[in-house]
């Protein structure tokens, strides 16, 4: 019984808060007036990306870490944070290896793997996601 509270709402929970703190966190920061609303937010990057990509990256962070936090399109959220710490290795993380002391891509890989822990394990019960799910099986 206990485990299968654990497996079911406990888990899920804990990556799904944890993740929402962190991409609330630095998405809030890049939408922000100073940054453009997102728009500007690499400026001083060696190879900052257009100002389409910056907002795009922007505003899903933030807009995911909400949806984690709330446990909406849970799988959906977590695709697209994962997406973005790809997109964040093969751009900018990379180059410098593993190792996040030398601005590696250890961080990234991290979070990619909550990011898959979620898309495997949905939301759980104390997700929004249930609810939506409950509904359109009495229909």
């Amino acid at each position: 019984m206990l485990n299968s509270v654990v497996h079911s709402t406990i888990v899920p929970l804990i990556l799904r808060l944890s993740l929402a703190a962190i991409f609330i966190f630095h998405g809030s920061q890049k939408v922000s007036p100073d940054n453009g609303w997102g728009a500007t937010w690499a400026k001083g990057m060696e190879d900052a990306p257009n100002s389409a990509t910056q907002m795009a990256v922007a505003w899903g962070e933030l807009l995911g870490g909400i949806a984690l936090a709330v446990g909406l399109l849970t799988r959906l959220a977590a695709l697209g944070i994962g997406l973005i710490m790809a997109g964040a290795i093969y751009t900018t993380t990379g180059k410098n290896g593993f190792d996040a002391i030398h601005h590696g891509y250890e961080y990234n890989f991290l979070i990619i793997a909550v990011c898959l822990s979620l898309i495997l394990l949905g939301g759980g019960t104390l997700a929004v996601d249930r609810v939506f799910r409950f509904r359109r099986r009495k229909q």
